[in-house]
């Protein structure tokens, strides 16, 4: 080891033999700090799309920090289509994996909603705070609209499947009131109530109700049954008794805690009378039809319960009459021409807004 190192310090001043080519310096290989690691990032695309150094810095952009090392694997493959590309994205961060698959007309607008999902995937309270407050500089980057946006073809985590779609911030809110202003509840109610004009004098009545509740609107199917009362005549008597359903289409008013609703349609339903105090009583029974309107209110004191009250008006179209039977008829008892029940109830919906 000694030799080789005398004769290198002793021609540092000593001309060199002639035919011996003089030393070559070989830089080491450069590590560029720039570049992402192979091993947690992948990008494979065609040319005309950005590269692997603009795909990370989408996701930083969106973090508003760089991304640590192994925080998120990425392997993203880009592949020309007949209508633009697909980008099908598979990451890991959490211990979660997420495989998605987009499409659009635009290769730089997959990159731009790629990035979002691996910055949701690796910080979501980060993302949101830069939607909601964003700095100065990119404040322009969040208020510009997007000239087209992708479209998500099959999402799919851990195997599940979620339902379409890439949004955040104030659309996403304006997609889930859509989806509420859509989808029904299922409604439960039960009431009691008193009536007059139906049944002799004034009666009471129990009800129970199903449908199905929108924000503005409610489909309901009612029915009630209201206790016997007694028509007393001179002479003999009859005790009338009435079972009823109805079908009712609703507008509603709704806010935070109360509904106004207003209701109309058909009931249909079946009257029975008994005569009493003759010497062969007899049942008789008929079919009663009437038109139906109310108003009704629910305050909601729970998010799924509600106390419910309401006035409801029935004009009959098909009125039975009890008459007594014999060599001249007397008439016992006919319902009025209008109507009227103010009924008291709870109510439930099957999911609370």
């Amino acid at each position: 080891m000694h030799a080789p190192l005398l004769v290198l310090v002793a021609g540092l001043g000593a001309p060199e033999p002639p035919g011996v080519p003089a030393p070559v310096e070989v830089p080491a290989p450069r590590s560029d700090p720039e570049t992402p690691d192979a091993e947690t990032m992948q990008w494979s695309a065609p040319a005309s799309c950005p590269d692997v150094t603009e795909f990370r810095a989408s996701v930083e952009r969106r973090l508003g920090r760089a991304l640590v090392d192994d925080e998120v694997k990425v392997e993203a493959r880009v592949e020309a289509t007949t209508g633009g590309y697909r980008l099908a994205l598979r990451t890991v961060a959490s211990g979660v994996t997420d495989t998605r698959t987009f499409e659009a007309g635009d290769c730089t607008t997959l990159v731009d909603a790629a990035g979002l999902v691996v910055a949701l995937a690796v910080d979501p309270l980060a993302v949101a705070a830069r939607v909601l407050d964003p700095p100065p500089a990119a404040r322009d980057e969040f208020s510009d609209p997007v000239a087209a946006e992708p479209t998500v073809t099959t999402v799919r985590t851990r195997g599940s499947s979620v339902a379409p779609g890439v949004s955040s911030g104030p659309v996403t809110r304006r997609a889930d009131a859509r989806m509420h202003d859509v989808r029904p509840t299922g409604l439960f109610r039960v009431g009691v109530g008193v009536g007059l004009g139906v049944v002799p004098r004034v009666s009471g009545a129990v009800s129970a109700a199903a449908g199905l509740r929108w924000r503005r609107a409610r489909l309901e199917l009612e029915g009630s049954y209201w206790i016997p009362r007694v028509a007393k005549p001179i002479g003999p008597w009859v005790r009338v008794q009435l079972g009823t359903v109805a079908v009712r289409g609703c507008g509603q008013l709704a806010r935070e805690r109360f509904d106004v609703v207003v209701c109309a349609g058909p009931q249909i339903g079946r009257m029975g009378g008994h005569g009493v105090g003759t010497r062969y009583p007899r049942r008789a029974d008929a079919i009663w039809f009437s038109l139906n309107a109310g108003v009704a209110m629910s305050w909601w004191f729970r998010p799924r319960w509600a106390l419910a009250g309401g006035l409801d008006v029935a004009v009959p179209v098909v009125r039975p009459a009890f008459e007594l039977a014999g060599a001249e008829r007397t008439q016992l008892y006919t319902p009025a021409s209008v109507s009227g029940r103010l009924w008291l109830g709870i109510e439930v919906r099957t999911r609370a807004p």
